[in-house]
């Protein structure tokens, strides 16, 4: 169910991939739609060949697949195509986020500080999901899951916009990416102390190993700050985005140490939290005083209103990873009474979609743009809803209300198995 320590091969469920219709932009209500977790997989895997990617234990036996992943070929076809998958995942950003009116600094600082506050005084959907589960350590196990897609490759989109020569705020966000790597000190890099968080909750640590289990919210989130930094015309959007994220990590990292504490007491490593509950309260100040204001004070007004769209874009971001992930957690925790809804909603209407498995058959995960009913038709096997925990054993003639936008996989126990899915309008 895990990936393997190769960064260089991710599932990417190539047949359900050819269900997606890329002619037509996501919209806004689309983010947590199998369109936007496919699409945001592909992104993803674009913009990581764009940095440098080495497994732990050396090259060894990857070289091959080294050699594939930074090859002309590959790269010839990202370039060709990641402008277009751009526009596909993020062109509703244009007209979801309203822009327009006179803005003047005074009222950037105004909004992002109103912004800041809501954040800071709001309840984290995720963390709330956790504390209410009936397993709240494979739901804590989830939200981890989320926070790796970042956390072993902290800081790399934010390096995509440290060269050239802009000033002052240039050495500011560099002040902040120095911090994310420990001072040149491995041990004290944000991804190494981030790692130790994992280990102490025995889970994988190489980059990626829980690729199957990402949702669609938070690699939308993940790969919006990859976007922003591809294309230096969006840089003020870039600054206004940085500054919002740094300033509500630390007042949501002390949110989420009072919740791992009340899980697992001290059997978690959360010096990783604690360093960013302290840290990133000087970079929250850094990035407004000496970024975002700085910006606007020596460029004009007329950067005011993309460092503006960024701030609200961030802040949008935000709250569809918290939602994304709660809702996640909400289902696999739930998923008896999910068995319950998808027996007794099912019907004979419609032609369902076939699909069989083997145990030798690729694992991979997916979801759906509508409610599915998932009835098993043949043989056994796990429906699988978490990164750790105990699957679902599903026999014949189970059912499973799968939610749009809910991520799963399903297992082949015995040697045949296969499976119906039904759509469905029930939720």
């Amino acid at each position: 169910m895990l990936h393997g320590p190769n960064p260089y091969r991710r599932m990417l469920m190539p047949d359900a991939v050819a269900e997606v219709e890329f002619h037509r932009p996501l919209a806004a209500g689309e983010v947590t739609s199998w369109r936007s977790l496919a699409a945001h997989r592909l992104l993803g895997t674009f913009y990581e060949a764009d940095t440098v990617l080495l497994p732990e234990q050396g090259l060894a036996d990857l070289r091959a697949d080294f050699d594939l992943f930074y090859s002309e070929e590959l790269r010839r076809l990202r370039e060709a195509s990641i402008s277009d998958l751009e526009r596909f995942a993020y062109s509703f950003l244009a007209t979801e986020v309203d822009i327009t009116g006179a803005w003047t600094i005074d009222a950037l600082d105004a909004y992002f500080q109103h912004a800041a506050t809501v954040s800071e005084q709001g309840e984290s959907a995720a963390l709330t999901a956790i504390a209410q589960a009936r397993r709240p350590e494979v739901a804590a196990d989830t939200y981890l899951v989320q926070l790796a897609l970042d956390g072993l490759t902290e800081a790399s989109a934010m390096s995509k916009n440290l060269g050239g020569a802009y000033g002052p705020e240039q050495s500011a966000l560099f002040k902040i990416f120095i911090d994310e790597f420990g001072y040149g000190v491995y041990e004290s890099k944000h991804t190494t102390i981030f790692a130790k968080m994992l280990r102490s909750r025995a889970m994988a640590t190489h980059v990626h190993a829980y690729w199957n289990f990402y949702l669609a919210g938070p690699l939308a989130t993940n790969n919006y700050y990859y976007y922003l930094s591809r294309d230096h015309a969006k840089f003020f959007r870039y600054a206004g985005a940085v500054t919002y994220a740094e300033r509500v990590f630390a007042p949501g990292f002390v949110k989420m140490i009072k919740t791992y504490q009340a899980v697992f007491g001290d059997d978690i490593d959360l010096h990783y939290c604690a360093e960013h509950a302290h840290i990133d309260e000087h970079h929250g100040r850094i990035t407004r005083e000496q970024v975002l204001l700085a910006l606007a004070e020596r460029h004009g007004a007329s950067v005011v209103p993309e460092l503006i769209r960024g701030i609200a874009e961030a802040e949008l971001f935000g709250r569809w990873f918290e939602d994304d992930t709660a809702a996640q957690i909400r289902w696999s925790d739930a998923i008896d009474r999910y068995r319950e809804r998808g027996a007794a909603a099912l019907s004979g209407g419609g032609e369902p979609r076939r699909v069989e498995l083997t145990p030798v058959s690729p694992f991979g995960t997916r979801s759906h743009d509508g409610a599915m009913i998932l009835v098993l038709t043949e043989g056994e096997a796990d429906l699988v809803t978490s990164a750790t925990g105990e699957p679902d054993r599903l026999g014949r003639g189970d059912a499973v209300l799968v939610p749009a936008g809910r991520t799963y996989g399903v297992r082949a126990i015995s040697p045949r198995c296969g499976y119906d899915l039904h759509p469905t309008t029930a939720e």
